[in-house]
């Protein structure tokens, strides 16, 4: 994180500054894809900034704070607000400034970013992937430049570019894969791949016209204002997986009677609400096992059950095989394969 001054005052001014020789050192995809993840909240009258780069802590004195950021090469951004608003404003008057709503999404182009990141909430948690100009063609050729015609001419000008005026809400779908990105445990090469997998997979289904369609009619049949509500309480579910959820409850935080609450689930996410959960908990009992060794017994605890058989069973249930497979890597590795 460099640092510099306000125009007015002495009070330092964080900034951003993203060179192609540094930040794109050893990422993703022959060096061209780069992601990050920003948090930021507010605390005993200081505001902290945390990032995979830097971390930045100053006394804030106003209800929203600034963060410059600044780039040297031009740069194409897919943008996640998983918590919080975020909004860009350049300093150049022609161009207008992006706003992208909390569990909102979008993708532009800037031949050179430099302007002002402006947080307005008490807490804020995005996601942004970056990559290089050039290099969307070489990954989605030769289905690039018919499809994206816009972008294309933009790159191909210089100009900036931004794929919707107004942000689109973030698919459910794409919500799960940042998620395995962000809590990737591996190390050295294993992860490397495993990263450039999730993300290559990531931007292909972002970009696809099929996807693009997606997002841009909402797939979801239901109302934008209730579709934001129920991310935001799979995001809590998440958070509380020990805990008992029941549908009065869930019902109850979410401002919607139970049986709205069931239909609009189903509809968002595929499963039931008690489906839902049960897999989340799955899922992060296997990759405890896994990545941490755990046993089954304190993975069926940690999961939130009193009985390591009733676990068992909704494991094998839910994943279709049995929890004892994962500590048994060669027929873990054949159940994966052949799901």
């Amino acid at each position: 994180m460099n640092r510099r001054h306000k125009k007015q005052g002495i009070q330092p001014y964080p900034c951003r500054t993203i060179s192609t020789e540094t930040f794109f050192k050893n990422s993703f995809m022959e060096n061209c894809v780069q992601y990050e993840l920003i948090e930021t909240h507010k605390a005993d009258g200081k505001i902290k900034i945390a990032g995979p780069k830097f971390s930045f802590e100053e006394t804030a004195v106003e209800e929203r704070f600034e963060m410059g950021i600044l780039s040297n090469c031009p740069l194409i951004k897919f943008h996640f607000s998983l918590e919080g608003a975020y909004c860009y404003e350049s300093k150049k008057a022609e161009q207008s400034s992006v706003h992208i709503p909390e569990n909102y999404c979008n993708m532009f182009f800037s031949p050179h970013l430099d302007g002002k990141e402006i947080i307005a909430n008490e807490k804020i948690k995005i996601f942004e992937i970056y990559v290089v100009h050039d290099y969307l063609q070489s990954l989605l050729h030769p289905t690039y430049q018919e499809s994206f015609e816009k972008l294309h001419s933009a790159i191909s000008e210089l100009k900036p570019f931004r794929l919707w005026e107004n942000s689109k809400p973030i698919p459910p779908s794409f919500i799960s894969k940042i998620n395995e990105i962000i809590s990737c445990a591996y190390t050295g090469q294993l992860r490397q791949r495993y990263l450039e997998g999730k993300l290559t997979a990531l931007l292909i289904d972002f970009l696809m016209e099929e996807q693009t369609s997606e997002l841009q009619t909402n797939e979801v049949k239901v109302p934008e204002a209730d579709y934001l509500t129920l991310v935001r309480l799979e995001s809590y579910i998440k958070k509380n997986l020990k805990k008992s959820h029941t549908i009065l409850d869930l019902a109850e935080r979410a401002g919607f009677n139970p049986t709205k609450l069931k239909r609009d689930f189903k509809k968002v996410y595929g499963k039931t609400v008690y489906k839902y959960i049960t897999h989340l908990r799955m899922e992060e009992a296997e990759k405890k096992i896994v990545q941490n060794g755990i046993t089954v017994a304190q993975a069926a605890y940690e999961a939130g059950y009193a009985n390591p058989q009733h676990f068992t069973v909704a494991f094998k249930k839910t994943m279709g095989y049995l929890p004892s497979v994962l500590n048994k890597p060669f027929i873990y590795k054949s159940f994966k394969n052949e799901l």
